[in-house]
């Protein structure tokens, strides 16, 4: 089955945000199913993700080009007769048992003719779908949580400011955990906005108060 996005634009964050994208450099059932459940339940309403395994991650970016790693068979089926590691194959059928007992929809698998890559797409939970709905209509005048990294994050702002700026204002290293507490909570609530809004991934993009936001700082 044909991939439904280019693996180099996929590697690269050209058509998919840097937060929608998971980089694991060796099979981990445990990580794995923790990212493929965070993006199942949509946790930072992000509409999903990608996870690539295979390719190492640093600052939330993959390490390119990804490095082979020789596995020597024997020692594998050695480890595996001593319980200190699984067989191959029991990493899937665990994946599937906890994506069921969620009840969430089954994940969709791509890959190529060769087998040289595969995708996982993991469909939203059914239930997520709902809950704009119902809360719309149950609690319409709630007013967002804001948290503290977002007000943090609304106090440093001097006019436009790029992603860079304003986490060396707020002393900020990891650009991943910037954007996923700070930056994408304050675009999803309205409180900033951004100055070319058609070009999320642009070098030339940057980020302003919204009335909103302004409003928010003048409370005492």
């Amino acid at each position: 089955m044909q991939l439904p996005i280019n693996i180099n634009d996929l590697l690269t964050a050209r058509t998919v945000e840097w937060e929608r994208l998971e980089f694991k450099a060796g099979w981990n059932p445990e990580a794995v199913l923790h990212t493929m459940c965070a993006f199942a339940n949509d946790i930072h309403n992000l509409g999903g993700g990608y996870i690539v395994i295979g390719v190492a991650e640093k600052d939330g970016r993959s390490v390119l080009p990804p490095k082979g790693r020789y596995r020597n068979r024997r020692i594998g089926e050695f480890l595996k007769e001593l319980d200190m590691t699984e067989g191959r194959g029991t990493g899937f059928p665990k994946l599937l048992q906890a994506i069921k007992r969620n009840d969430s929809p089954l994940p969709i698998f791509h890959t190529d003719e060769d087998r040289t890559y595969f995708l996982v797409e993991l469909p939203i939970h059914p239930r997520f779908l709902e809950l704009p709905k119902v809360t719309e209509q149950v609690t319409p005048e709630v007013t967002p949580e804001v948290t503290p990294e977002v007000l943090r994050l609304l106090s440093v702002f001097k006019g436009d400011m790029d992603r860079r700026s304003l986490q060396n204002k707020l002393a900020l290293k990891a650009e991943k955990n910037f954007r996923l507490l700070y930056l994408r909570p304050a675009l999803d609530i309205g409180l900033i906005e951004m100055t070319i809004p058609d070009k999320p991934n642009s070098r030339l993009q940057k980020y302003r108060l919204t009335s909103h936001g302004k409003r928010m700082l003048e409370q005492p």
